[in-house]
């Protein structure tokens, strides 16, 4: 008994020092500009441009999309649809341009409507060279990015220039 009461002490604290598992992604998969990572117990999906990420309760939405030059107005009109499919109420964004960890980053806020009542929906566009773009994505209330601040925090600041 004096030996399995210490060894359970050990292995409780190793659990509580040992880092969270998470979904890493390089984007775009082929010659990638970003590292993103992505709580593991989130729920991911390929998307037509990217991928999706949801926590458990799905109650925040986030993407990260890609697209070269030629594929940007496609990928944006999805993203309209996408609006339009999700009953958020389209209306004109706030633009701003803010580093995101170093890289350049051109922010479009949208402070609208949902189906819930009011909602965020942030399209934040990354330059990734060779006339590519990469799009993040994240939607939910104030309240919904509030619970999962945290998690939010660690994906965005998991986000790291390749180049």
């Amino acid at each position: 008994m004096t030996i399995a009461r210490p060894f359970a002490v050990a292995m409780a604290a190793l659990l509580m020092i040992a880092p969270a598992l998470a979904k890493n992604f390089a984007v775009p998969t082929k010659n990638p500009a970003i590292t993103i990572t992505v709580p593991d117990n989130w729920k991911t999906q390929e998307i037509e441009f990217g991928y999706s990420a949801r926590p458990q309760d799905e109650s925040v939405f986030f993407s990260v999309e890609f697209a070269s030059a030629r594929n940007i107005d496609k990928m944006m009109a999805t993203n309209d649809a996408w609006m339009k499919e999700n009953k958020i109420k389209k209306v004109e964004p706030i633009k701003a341009e803010a580093p995101l960890n170093g890289i350049s980053a051109t922010i479009f806020q949208y402070r609208t409507t949902d189906e819930n009542g009011p909602t965020m929906v942030d399209f934040i566009l990354l330059p990734a060279g060779e006339s590519r773009v990469i799009m993040l994505t994240v939607w939910g209330s104030d309240e919904e990015r509030e619970g999962h601040g945290k998690e939010l925090d660690a994906i965005f600041g998991s986000i790291k220039s390749i180049n």
